[in-house]
Parts: structure tokens; C-alpha cells; sequence
């Protein structure tokens, strides 16, 4: 079977859509995406404010102190301090068995 442009086509709802319908619709779809296509260029305008290429330095793109390494240290201080923690408290809870069941040797 081969489609011609005349055919009708169905929606999603089971009913038939025509050609002008469709069009119509393509439209509408055009018209939104120019439209969301200005604001993302003027947000992306105002996120610039005068950065070009002649004046942009590493320290312009650098704006805070918190970057990517800083956090990995961070996360990494208090990665290494919770494993502390819990092994201090595995250990103490260790003792503190033994302490309360003590091992009593009978062979000797």
C-alpha cells in the first residue's frame, strides 16, 4: 500500500485529521519553537553581559571559590570521617561484647 498526501490521517483520540488540520497544527508548532528559541537567546544574552572572547580569562569563568575540586575535598574529608566514626563505634561495640560474654577456656 502506498499513502498519498490526501490520505487521512488518525489521531490519537481514533479520530481522522485532514491535511489542513495537520498543517495547521505544524504551524503552531513552528511559531512555538521560534518563540522559545528568542528567549533562550536572550537569556543566554543576559547571562554574558559583556563577556566576549577578547576579555574572558580563567578568572572571569571562575566566579565563586566553591568549583568541582573543592567539593571533591570536601566530600572526601567527610567520606574518610564517617568511616572513622563507624569503626570507632564497631570497635567499641567489639570490647564491649567481649567484656559482657568473656571467652571462658576450659582445655587448660
Amino acid at each position: 500500500m502506498t499513502s498519498t498526501s490526501t490520505e487521512r490521517l488518525t489521531d490519537p483520540e481514533g479520530g481522522m485529521i485532514n491535511g489542513e488540520e495537520l498543517s495547521e497544527s505544524v504551524e503552531e508548532l513552528r511559531a512555538r519553537l521560534e518563540s522559545m528559541k528568542k528567549l533562550l537567546a536572550e537569556s543566554q544574552s543576559k547571562n554574558r553581559k559583556g563577556r566576549t572572547a577578547d576579555n574572558f580569562t580563567t578568572t572571569a569563568r571562575y566566579d565563586s571559590l566553591i568549583d568541582g575540586n573543592f567539593l571533591s575535598a570536601v566530600f572526601a574529608i567527610v567520606f574518610v570521617l564517617i568511616v572513622g566514626v563507624s569503626f570507632y563505634a564497631f570497635q567499641n561495640l567489639y570490647f564491649a561484647i567481649l567484656k559482657k560474654f568473656p571467652a571462658k577456656h576450659t582445655e587448660l
